[in-house]
């Protein structure tokens, strides 16, 4: 099967967990004997590359400070640069968010392209309302995009629901296929002289426990509430949290450290990727995700496979990956006191932190590798192409 990805973010260029997603898709389809060609987005990056076996073509959209101007702009050069390759070659489209859907839509209707839609997340969940003009235009792109094509993917069961219910979409349209992960590049070996001497090139001292977040720093993930939470944890446990990843909430999250006397007790990394991630994941005590909103959650399957104890809200995705003290840890959203129990939890009991880890790490290598995701999404395309020859 040829297969074209539609994506905004692609590795090298990575805004958030879309990017990393659609390389594990791309790669696992490949690996499964299909050819991808993937249409995304650079000014600093060649126009074309083969990565492990996928071909990466990058457009360079007018420039433009207001998003949504600008991803229109993207859209048109996505669609030129299908034509440029030639758009009959194609068994499908394979768009991800809101973002691309014009690009799908218009060739489904001009070239009778079957047209797959991946919705990752909406923006009723991403703001917690529609509060601007441009939210309720994204909305209605994202009603559009389920209304428009052939068949609609969701990451998890609660963002099927959340789809079906907001845009009123029939519930045999939507296939739920979960989030991948290649658990062997997050399970790396550090012994134990590495893993100390990281830690230390972090700020963290060696009678310090580690926690972590990995995450954007907006409303969404909540992050506001896990700072809220380390005077609790600290009446406890000497730990340090580690805050890996940027935002425009960065300077009020840093205010509220300030605020809250713990300022000292928390390092803000800013945007880490590559291995700097993940021996992050490998060094640290726990690794907290105290979203609001999580469609999914990759970075939970992220430290499972690196054995590090997760503890999550019990919110959307998060409760369908995590099991209640099997696999980890629930806690309350915007509940301090509930992140601080969880905390506490793993950090007090060692026999306990092992058992979760270990059916942690036997979950990421069994229920969620990208060759069975992209085996799973083979078929959703298969039903796309039905559709379109009827």
């Amino acid at each position: 099967m040829k297969v074209a990805i539609i994506t905004w973010e692609y590795p090298p260029r990575i805004v958030g967990g879309l990017a990393i997603h659609c390389k594990g898709l791309a790669e696992g389809l490949v690996r499964n004997g299909h050819e991808v060609d993937v249409i995304t987005v650079s000014y600093n990056m060649p126009d074309y590359e083969n990565i492990n076996g996928v071909n990466v073509y990058r457009v360079k959209p007018i420039t433009h400070p207001h998003f949504l101007t600008w991803a229109t702009f993207m859209a048109e050069e996505m669609e030129k640069k299908l034509g440029i390759l030639g758009v009959d070659k194609y068994d499908v489209i394979h768009c991800h968010d809101w973002m691309t859907h014009f690009v799908g839509a218009n060739l489904k209707h001009a070239c009778k392209m079957p047209y797959v839609q991946s919705i990752h997340s909406t923006e009723i969940g991403r703001c917690g309302g529609l509060h601007s003009d441009d939210s309720k235009a994204i909305h209605t792109i994202e009603y559009l995009s389920t209304y428009e094509s052939c068949q609609v993917i969701t990451v998890s069961y609660s963002l099927k629901e959340e789809v079906c219910s907001t845009f009123n979409t029939p519930e045999d349209k939507v296939k739920v296929v979960y989030n991948g992960i290649n658990p062997w590049e997050f399970d790396i070996n550090m012994s134990w002289e590495e893993r100390i001497n990281f830690r230390r090139s972090l700020g963290i001292h060696d009678d310090e426990k580690m926690i972590l977040f990995v995450g954007r720093l907006t409303y969404q993930k909540g992050v506001e509430y896990l700072i809220r939470a380390m005077p609790k944890i600290l009446e406890r446990h000497n730990v340090k949290l580690v805050i890996a990843g940027s935002g425009d909430m960065r300077g009020y999250l840093e205010d509220l450290c300030y605020q809250l006397g713990v300022r000292h007790k928390v390092v803000f990394l800013g945007f880490t990727n590559g291995d700097t991630l993940k021996k992050l994941y490998k060094s640290a005590d726990l690794a907290v995700i105290p979203s609001i909103y999580e469609p999914f959650g990759i970075v939970a399957l992220e430290a499972m496979a690196a054995g590090t104890p997760v503890v999550v809200s019990s919110v959307g995705g998060l409760r369908e990956i995590i099991q209640h003290e099997y696999n980890g840890i629930w806690v309350y959203p915007k509940n301090p006191e509930s992140i601080a129990w969880g905390v506490d939890r793993v950090l007090s009991d060692w026999e306990f932190r092992e058992y979760i880890v270990n059916n942690a790490k036997k979950d990421a290598y069994e229920k969620y590798s990208w060759d069975n995701i992209a085996k799973e999404t083979v078929e959703v395309y298969k039903v796309a192409i039905e559709m379109m020859r009827r």
